[in-house]
């Protein structure tokens, strides 16, 4: 049977950073802690002058070209990321239709803040599945950096959050991954421990209370999905050639290798490379993987992802090219 998978994805990560520098000294936050959370001596960001959308076409355009697939031929655009827009009561995902010329998609947008690619993956490669001579672009877009108030200690947190923008095209036509199990879930008790709220204009991310316990259910909850995942198939945890997670935590990422018993060269850590860039995270990553050829066909590829709410999600994807 024919299975619907990534063909192709690019990544883009903008040239504009913040430097930890700067970042420590409008917040007050003590170097060393803030390097804790930052361990990176900046994190990427857009251009205040250039839109959201536009990095999101730029990110669709190469991916387009890298697989010389015609705008045309899209049946759903489908964009990911936190809901803060460019503009409000707006549609991201038609903006980047109409500057790619393709008319014949439905657009429409995925709201799961870094949980949400994975997600619109999900939904993109069911949809092929049931329709296979349609393709999918998923875009994976946030200006994670512009909700972040840097003069406000209380968000330290949160001062990793950088931006970038991801493009994956979804078909049939000899994919280089292919989803084999995906599973997510939210642990609502959370959802009000981050809020925004607008200031001058712009949405700000505040943290609203302190409660423990987070990276505790950080390990628990993707050890569940993992496990969820793989009873999903005829894998077990040893079949995992790598897992990879959003780089919002390294706590959170070392505790779970750990509870996994996992080495951490099954793994890729950048933190000390560039701030946390969102969806683009695990992107990243796997570009490194593949570049490095420490990826061969019928390798099995465990991605986790987490987001505000708090939602968390496992995908298991076969290297199958």
């Amino acid at each position: 049977m024919t299975r619907a998978g990534i063909i192709a994805f690019e990544t883009v990560i903008p040239p504009g950073n913040v430097s930890r520098q700067d970042i420590a000294r409008l917040s007050g936050v003590d170097a060393k802690e803030l390097e804790e959370i930052l361990p990176a001596p900046f994190l990427s960001v857009f251009d205040t002058d250039k839109s959201d959308w536009e990095y999101a076409t730029e990110a669709a355009r190469r991916v387009l070209d890298q697989k010389n697939v015609a705008a045309s031929q899209l049946d759903w655009i489908i964009y990911c990321g936190s809901g803060v827009w460019d503009k409000p009561f707006w549609s991201p995902a038609a903006k980047v239709a109409e500057q790619l010329g393709a008319t014949q998609a439905h657009c429409f947008e995925v709201v799961n803040f870094c949980n949400a690619g994975a997600t619109g993956i999900a939904i993109a490669t069911g949809w092929v599945n049931a329709n296979p001579e349609k393709t999918a672009l998923v875009i994976i877009c946030d200006r994670l950096s512009g909700l972040i108030d840097h003069a406000d200690s209380a968000s330290r947190a949160l001062f990793n959050f950088g931006d970038s923008a991801t493009a994956l095209l979804v078909g049939v036509e000899r994919p280089l991954l292919t989803l084999s199990a995906c599973d997510m879930q939210t642990d609502p008790t959370w959802c009000d421990m981050y809020q925004g709220e607008y200031r001058q204009g712009r949405v700000f991310a505040r943290k609203n209370y302190t409660r423990k316990g987070l990276l505790q259910v950080y390990v628990e909850m993707l050890s569940q999905l993992l496990d969820r995942s793989l009873s999903k198939t005829s894998l077990n945890l040893l079949d995992i050639r790598f897992l990879l997670i959003n780089q919002g935590d390294i706590n959170v990422h070392n505790a779970l290798l750990t509870r996994l018993a996992l080495p951490s060269e099954r793994s890729v850590f950048n933190y000390h490379a560039n701030g946390h860039l969102g969806g683009g995270d695990n992107w990243i990553a796997l570009r490194q993987l593949l570049k490095t050829q420490r990826l061969q066909k019928g390798d099995m590829l465990a991605m986790a992802t987490s987001a505000m709410g708090f939602s968390w999600g496992i995908s298991l994807f076969e290297v199958t090219r």
